[in-house]
């Protein structure tokens, strides 16, 4: 009897092909629908939010000078200034003539004259007079330097050794001493800032009479000095406009920067150059803000 095989065949050829058409043709997931946008999202217009105008410093007080520049400036005072003694020996002397901080030095006043151990004084020397701009005979005052801050070690009846703890330059011998009084640095707001548009004050006017160590160009975080002071109406923290006159009326004039007052004496203050426009120099106006 023959045997019949082609439907075996048959059918195992289907299956190879089945399976070659499946290995040829993985399956595939379906996609996944796209997730529909928000109505609010699409109708609600956008927003840009935009960062302040304002600089930072309006919103925040900031100090105006750092210690060097009330302590290491110097000031204008009266011809002769009223003070407690004088600076006679140092311990050094000998081998040096200029001394500074850790140095000891020695007055020519001690317990009769009322000093303590741990009392602090200012180191002062008398230095150039300052006149009026534009004149030869008339004075403002006389410009002391500052050089130094000494501290009360111990004190015999009419002597006393000191150390010197804060030096801003060399003291000698014959330098004078005051009292050590704390000068607060003035915290204040940026003021608004000025264009040459901007019509004068109004206010009281006054000159830079003198710059610390006769520097020059003047500009920013300069310190000057005004012959303008607390008899005027000015107080620590006060901002002036710095300006130059172009003609005797003073009704046109070029504005050069602007200055805020550190601390101040009866006639005269001392100020620093917050801002500027052109160089400055003494001679040039202020006026208050």
């Amino acid at each position: 009897m023959k045997r019949v095989f082609v439907p075996a065949m048959v059918v195992l050829a289907c299956a190879v092909i089945s399976l070659s058409a499946a290995a040829a043709s993985p399956s595939r997931l379906p996609e996944a629908a796209p997730v529909p946008m928000p109505q609010e999202a699409v109708e609600a217009p956008a927003v840009i939010e935009q960062a302040p105008t304002e600089r930072t410093s309006t919103s925040a007080p900031f100090p105006v000078g750092w210690e060097d520049d009330v302590y290491c400036a110097g000031w204008i005072g009266v011809d002769e200034e009223p003070v407690t003694g004088r600076i006679v020996a140092a311990e050094y002397e000998d081998s040096r003539q200029m001394f500074g901080v850790g140095d000891v030095v020695y007055s020519d006043v001690g317990a009769r004259a009322g000093l303590m151990a741990g009392q602090e004084f200012q180191v002062i020397r008398p230095a150039h007079e300052v006149y009026q701009v534009g004149s030869y005979t008339a004075t403002i005052g006389r410009f002391y330097e500052t050089p130094a801050r000494a501290r009360v070690v111990c004190v015999q009846d009419d002597s006393a050794i000191l150390e010197i703890t804060e030096s801003c330059e060399p003291t000698y011998l014959g330098d004078l001493l005051i009292p050590f009084e704390p000068i607060p640095i003035p915290l204040v707001r940026a003021s608004a800032p000025l264009t040459q548009c901007d019509p004068p004050s109004g206010k009281v006017t006054g000159r830079i009479v003198e710059v610390k160590d006769r520097a020059t160009p003047v500009g920013t975080d300069s310190v000057v000095f005004l012959d303008l002071g607390e008899d005027d109406g000015l107080y620590p923290g006060d901002f002036l406009t710095v300006f130059r006159k172009r003609n005797d009326s003073g009704t046109v004039r070029t504005l050069l920067g602007e200055a805020a007052v550190l601390w101040t004496k009866g006639k005269t203050c001392v100020a620093k150059i917050t801002s500027m426009v052109d160089s400055m120099q003494a001679g040039d106006f202020v006026e208050l803000k």
